[in-house]
């Protein structure tokens, strides 16, 4: 029995809930500002439902007459919650609401690996929230970004439109500078390696990075980029190995600039402070954007800066990179002051191209398949080697090579001396200066060197004197074997270049030392023979995500500066706990926020003021906009006086008490929403008087200062039910009266303190709330209280029996 009595308490309580308006506690939902929807009953005569328009004073906008349902347009004096709760009132009115603003559940375009680019979209909602910003806008092929870079496979089938091409030289004269440029037939662009007009990525690294940019979306086709369309303008001086040098970027920016980019992808760097390069990005301050990425060496930039994305130009965005769980990825650098914001950056699925080679051709020996030493022996000089260093002992040795053939030996009959620093190169330079090829050296070695402390240096120079390594052997080798190093990245910087080997001993252990046979030097030809996507990973990968964002809101807004477009990107993050202290943003790049705020906001409506006492008016306003960064209120005295600015308020404040004003006074006010773009269109006007001094019966109207705390807004539900008591009950008697002054001398210091801590403004709500709804349902209410009566004395009835 007692467990009947409470479920069927319960039930109760579940039932009449049900009866409460939901609307009550509805704060969150957008709708249409100044009209509602309603629906009229069965049998409603259409004189009634003109008669109660009238009487509202609401405009018939459109009729559904099957349905029965009204779109009614109200005056400005009527809130949206003040309508939907007189025509509730009205027996011939089966439901009143506001006019719901829905939005499309995010654009997802056609192509079919985008399930994998989990940067754009994903559960976690790790993402950028493309799909909701291209709700607004997928780009334009009037966006030119420069991805200077290791090239562009323009012939990708995910760039069959987004690559940019320069009209005059394509229509123009072969061999001719048509465009009068600098640059003779640069198609697609400008390669600073081949020094020709086709900058073909070899790398692949461009392509990833341009793919994330603007690979065509919506193609049934592959991937999409950040921008379904815009223009990517290659511009190569990363080589096959990724590298190039400070002249070459340099060159490379101004060829970008010169040819009408104004966002400029940077996914490189690691240099050393250079004045050039950061003069170069200074020079473009006024209309482009940089963005460059921060490095992927796990450290803090602000103590050890990486270049050029640690320059303190104003145009530069430097990017982290974060991960799919929307913490800063393992490898990502960071600082708080020079680290601007994360973007994805981790696991990024984007077009690369697929190389073949052609066949080998052999560079060294200059005659013969192989260097095996067969001709005489001897210390060097010998058959083109010289030696030189600390204790260098190099010669070619009989007995000592592959099968009892000749080879060359760091100490001949010896262990090697320690402090050595002993090379053998030869010395005959390569030609190098035909970039786009794949150089390989191959040779075998067997060795005894102290492992990790004595080394065989794989080494190079560019002038025959100067040595530097590019790989290396260490510990012990019994048999010959063969080993393979790649000298592509010295063949791609220099135009000539020496090759040879190294000891590098340090002062313990000494040790048998190295034999090295069966050397040769080959150069191939590389070509792109196929297109593919593939993952990839570093802050190279967050870059163009912010790349392409920036093109967004250009393609959205032309009208935005680059510093514009840089401070909507810093101010529009998704704030994480992950990136805070980290980043100066504290947060990842959101592409749908960022087009919000890449507008001026709508303007804010349904202006009211009402006098709360002789001092003070109550202003509340509609928030129209999804992008303000605060209210700026406006006032001025008198229908005669002049508007200026008395204050602002921050995003998504709908409400402002101004004090210290003159008793028995009017006062005008106008408000207008305001974010980094601009300023809203002005709200309408709204006009009050101050109180006189004292609140009397007849006037009413004054401000529910505690409620409207606890509760966010004057027009508020709660609040428009506890002012109708107080002006249909309180007001009408003596001791009502008394009371309302006695509230109105008191509650402001005390609602003052309400609204500024939610944990107040809480807990008046559930004291307030009962009190609502006794008033606003007196017969509901008594049912509760009859109910919870009837279940107490039945509980006590089953105790006492039992």
């Amino acid at each position: 029995m007692r467990n009947n009595t409470l479920i069927l308490t319960a039930l109760i309580f579940l039932g009449l809930s049900a009866l409460i308006p939901n609307r009550l506690y509805a704060r969150d939902a957008q709708y249409v500002p100044g009209e509602v929807l309603v629906k009229f009953k069965d049998g409603t005569r259409a004189e009634d439902t003109g008669s109660l328009h009238a009487a509202l004073k609401t405009t018939k906008k459109r009729e559904l007459r099957t349905m029965r349902l009204h779109r009614l347009k109200l005056s400005k004096q009527m809130s949206v919650a003040e309508a939907v709760s007189k025509y509730e009132q009205d027996p011939n009115v089966e439901y009143a609401e506001p006019n719901y603003i829905v939005n499309a559940l995010a654009t997802i375009p056609s192509d079919t690996l985008f399930h994998l680019l989990w940067g754009l979209d994903n559960p976690n909602d790790a993402d950028i929230d493309a799909p909701e910003a291209w709700d607004i806008t997928t780009g334009s092929d009037n966006i030119v970004i420069a991805v200077i870079d290791s090239g562009l496979a323009y012939n990708h089938p995910d760039f069959t439109s987004n690559v940019w091409t320069n009209a005059a030289e394509l229509n123009g004269t072969a061999l001719v500078d048509d465009d009068g440029n600098g640059y003779v037939d640069d198609f697609y662009g400008w390669d600073f390696i081949d020094d020709d007009g086709y900058p073909l990525d070899l790398n692949n690294h461009g392509t990833h990075v341009a793919g994330t940019i603007a690979a065509q979306g919506d193609n049934v086709e592959g991937i999409t980029g950040v921008m379904w369309d815009a223009k990517i303008m290659p511009v190569r001086f990363l080589g096959l190995t990724g590298s190039g040098s400070t002249f070459a970027a340099i060159a490379a920016i101004k060829y970008a600039y010169d040819n009408g980019a104004r966002i400029i992808n940077n996914s490189w760097g690691g240099g050393a402070y250079s004045q050039a390069l950061k003069d170069t990005i200074d020079q473009y301050a006024a209309d482009a954007l940089f963005i460059f990425s921060a490095g992927n060496a796990s450290r803090d930039n602000d103590t050890a800066p990486v270049y050029p994305a640690s320059y303190s130009s104003p145009n530069i965005i430097s990017v982290a990179a974060t991960d799919s769980f929307d913490e800063l990825a393992s490898f990502s650098n960071y600082g708080p002051e020079t680290v601007d914001l994360g973007a994805p950056g981790a696991d990024i699925y984007s077009t690369i191209p697929q190389f073949t080679y052609g066949p080998p051709v052999t560079v060294y020996p200059p005659i013969g398949a192989i260097e095996d030493f067969e001709g005489s022996v001897g210390d060097l000089p010998l058959q083109g080697w010289e030696k030189g260093g600390t204790n260098s002992t190099w010669a070619v040795t009989a007995g000592s090579g592959v099968g009892g053939s000749n080879s060359l030996e760091d100490s001949p009959g010896a262990i090697y001396a320690n402090n050595t620093f002993a090379w053998a190169g030869y010395m005959t330079p390569f030609d190098s200066s035909a970039k786009g090829q794949r150089y390989l050296l191959t040779f075998d070695w067997r060795g005894d060197l102290e492992l990790n402390w004595d080394w065989l240096d794989i080494i190079f120079s560019n002038d025959g004197s100067s040595w530097d390594w590019i790989d290396y052997r260490s510990g012990t080798q019994s048999a010959f074997t063969s080993y393979t190093a790649d000298y592509t990245a010295v063949a791609e910087t220099y135009d000539s270049f020496y090759f040879g080997f190294r000891i590098d001993t340090d002062n313990l252990y000494a040790r048998d030392g190295v034999y090295i046979d069966n050397i040769e030097m080959t150069a191939q030809d590389i070509f792109i023979d196929s297109y593919n996507y593939a993952q990839n990973f570093g802050t190279s990968m967050a870059a163009p995500h912010v790349a392409g964002v920036a093109g967004l809101l250009l393609a959205y807004n032309p009208a935005l500066t680059n510093l514009q477009v840089k401070d909507i990107i810093l101010n529009s993050v998704d704030p994480l706990p992950a990136l805070a202290g980290l980043v100066l943003t504290g947060g990842r790049l959101n592409a749908y926020k960022a087009l919000l705020h890449s507008a001026p906001p709508a303007a804010p409506s349904n202006l009211s003021a009402t006098a709360a006492s002789s001092s003070r008016i109550n202003l509340s306003w509609t928030d129209n906009s999804l992008s303000e960064t605060g209210f700026r209120i406006e006032r001025k005295t008198g229908a005669d006086g002049t508007y200026s600015q008395i204050t602002s308020v921050g995003q998504d404040v709908t409400s402002y008490a101004d004090t210290g004003l003159a008793a028995s006074t009017i006062y005008y006010y106008r408000v207008r929403a305001t974010n980094i773009t601009g300023n809203s269109a002005y709200s309408n006007v709204a006009n009050t008087s101050t109180l006189t001094g004292t609140i009397s019966a007849a006037s009413g109207g004054g401000g529910c200062f505690i409620a409207t705390a606890a509760y966010g807004s004057y027009l508020e539900h709660e609040v428009e039910v506890l002012k109708r008591f107080r002006d249909n009950h309180l007001l009408t008697n003596r001791a009502g009266k008394k009371f309302v002054a006695l509230y109105y001398r008191y509650s402001p210091p005390l609602a003052d303190r309400i609204r500024e801590s939610e944990t107040l403004r809480a807990v008046s709500r559930s004291i307030l709330t009962p009190v609502i709804l006794l008033i606003a349902y007196p017969l509901i209410s008594l049912l509760v209280l009859f109910s919870l009566f009837a279940a107490l004395i039945s509980s006590l009835h089953f105790y006492r029996k039992h």
